[in-house]
């Protein structure tokens, strides 16, 4: 059992949510992922909703299956806030064991490990940032990348997260890869782990909003493991920046949604060409066809 303990704080004005009872649907979220209790603080304006979790080698899965269930609520105000037990200790705990992806070997601490003969060895600090590559969506994506022609490509990571993707892209062959996210935490841990896995050199971070912001060159490969209410901004903006024949990535959606997402790839031209499902989670590759 874990000495450490991760209190999992949720935020949100009243005003922001006021026909729904998020009360309920967040502490039901909680309990869904065996927090170990709920405590709610209620004012006149806002709610604080904390969950009390181990620091132990699911912590970090958990938390990003709690980020994506209330992902439609995130993105109307709903906010995240941590504190952790004995925080001067946490660098020295293991919070997860290295694992393998596919060809990638994972590792948390770049000072306690033993390389794996024959995988490629990439350093993920287990911080805040979403994708540790313990969750399904992260996985299936790292698999799809693999079966990918990436030598000398150009590439975007979209919601970069820990920049987990992005330096995968890299280890697999690409040129350089822009990663985007809009959490100046998340650009901060990808930057560092791109450092301690040798390709910072080539990850450009940027801080936006999906594709929004980008107006350079076209590239050849897109990934996005995002919200499903972000598809259709995201598949309308990469029609106009992947090159002919390039290739589109997505997850972050339920296997019950990805029909949805199918569809609305074929709209802006895209086709299916992979589909990989795991825990109930789907991920799909699409190649853009100019029209």
């Amino acid at each position: 059992m874990s000495r450490y303990w991760v209190e999992v704080s949720i935020i949100y004005n009243k005003k922001s949510f006021p026909c729904l009872d998020l009360e309920d649907i967040i502490s039901s979220k909680l309990w869904d992922i065996n927090s170990s209790g709920v405590a709610i603080d209620s004012s006149s304006n806002y709610v604080r909703i904390t969950g009390y979790f181990p620091l132990d080698a699911l912590f970090y899965k958990k938390l990003e299956e709690l980020k994506l269930s209330l992902g439609e609520y995130i993105l109307s105000g709903l906010k995240f806030s941590f504190n952790i037990s004995e925080e001067s200790e946490w660098q020295k705990f293991g919070r997860f064991e290295p694992f393998q992806i596919g060809k990638f070997f994972v590792i948390p601490d770049e000072n306690n490990y033993e390389l794996q003969n024959g995988l490629i060895p990439i350093f993920i600090k287990p911080g805040m940032a979403f994708g540790t590559g313990l969750h399904p969506t992260t996985r299936m994506c790292i698999r799809l990348l693999e079966t990918l022609p990436l030598e000398g490509k150009l590439g975007i990571d979209v919601g970069t997260g820990s920049g987990i993707l992005a330096i995968c892209m890299l280890k697999l062959g690409c040129k350089s890869v822009i990663g985007i996210d809009n959490d100046l935490v998340a650009i901060s841990d990808a930057r560092e782990n791109a450092i301690k896995s040798g390709v910072g050199d080539r990850l450009d971070l940027r801080l936006g909003d999906l594709l929004n912001d980008y107006n350079g060159e076209r590239v050849d490969v897109i990934t996005a493991n995002l919200l499903p209410q972000l598809m259709p901004p995201l598949f309308a903006k990469a029609s106009s920046v992947l090159n002919q024949n390039g290739y589109l990535i997505v997850s972050g959606f339920s296997e019950s949604e990805d029909g949805e997402v199918i569809e609305l790839a074929r709209s802006f031209n895209f086709s299916l060409k992979n589909r990989l499902v795991e825990e109930g989670w789907s991920a799909l590759l699409f190649a853009y066809d100019t029209p």
